[in-house]
C-alpha cells in the first residue's frame, strides 16, 4: 500500500495526487492522507519558494491536466481536510481532491472560507448539510490536528511525500516510478 501525505496548497502535491489518483483507480492500493504544511490559521502571502515551484512544476502539471496559477495567497487548509475525510467516507474523496486542487491552482479560491469549502463541496457531490454540521464541529478540527501530530511522529515534515513499505519517499515522481513502488 501507498500513503500519500498531501496538501492543497503545494503545487507538487497536486502532480503527485493525481498522478496517484489513476494509480488507484487501476486498483493499486492508495490511501491519500491530507497535510496541512503551513500548520497556521492565517492565510499568508505566496511565498518564494511556492512562486518558483509554479514556475518549475507548470509543465508537468499541464500533463496531467492542471494548470497551476500563482494562487492570490496561501490560506490555512486543516478545514478543507477535514471536509476531505468526510469525502473518503462517503467514497467522494478522489473528487473532492481534485475539486479543491482545481479551485484553488485554477481559480484561485481561498481554502479557509467555510462557504467557498460548501459549494465545492456541491461540485464534489457532497451533502451539504453533512458538510456544514463537519464545519460547525470543532471535534473535527482536533481530530485532524491529531492526526497531524501523528503523521509528525512518523517522520512526515513537508508534502507530497509517500510512504511505500515503511519508508518515506518523495511523492513527486514519475507514474512509472510509482507502479514500481506499488508492486
Amino acid at each position: 500500500m501507498l500513503i500519500l501525505y498531501h496538501d492543497y496548497i503545494s503545487p507538487a502535491s497536486a502532480i503527485a495526487a493525481l498522478r496517484l489518483q489513476r494509480l488507484a483507480d487501476d486498483g493499486v492500493a492508495v490511501t491519500f492522507t491530507g497535510f496541512e504544511a503551513l500548520g497556521v490559521d492565517l492565510r499568508l502571502p505566496v511565498t518564494l519558494e511556492v512562486l518558483a515551484a509554479v514556475d518549475e512544476l507548470a509543465e508537468a502539471a499541464a500533463a496531467e491536466g492542471l494548470v497551476l496559477r500563482r494562487p492570490p495567497a496561501l490560506p490555512p487548509t486543516a478545514w478543507a481536510h477535514v471536509v476531505g475525510a468526510l469525502a473518503e467516507k462517503r467514497g467522494l474523496g478522489a473528487s473532492w481532491r481534485e475539486v479543491c486542487y482545481r479551485a484553488f491552482w485554477e481559480e484561485g479560491v481561498n481554502l479557509a472560507d467555510p462557504a467557498v469549502l460548501t459549494g465545492l463541496a456541491v461540485r464534489a457531490g457532497l451533502d451539504v448539510a453533512a458538510v456544514d454540521a463537519h464545519l460547525r464541529d470543532p471535534s473535527r478540527l482536533r481530530a485532524f490536528r491529531r492526526s497531524l501530530a501523528e503523521s509528525r511522529r512518523l517522520g512526515v515534515g513537508g508534502v507530497p511525500v509517500l510512504l511505500a513499505h515503511g519508508t518515506l519517499v518523495p511523492a513527486l515522481l514519475p507514474e512509472a516510478d510509482l507502479r514500481g513502488l506499488a508492486d
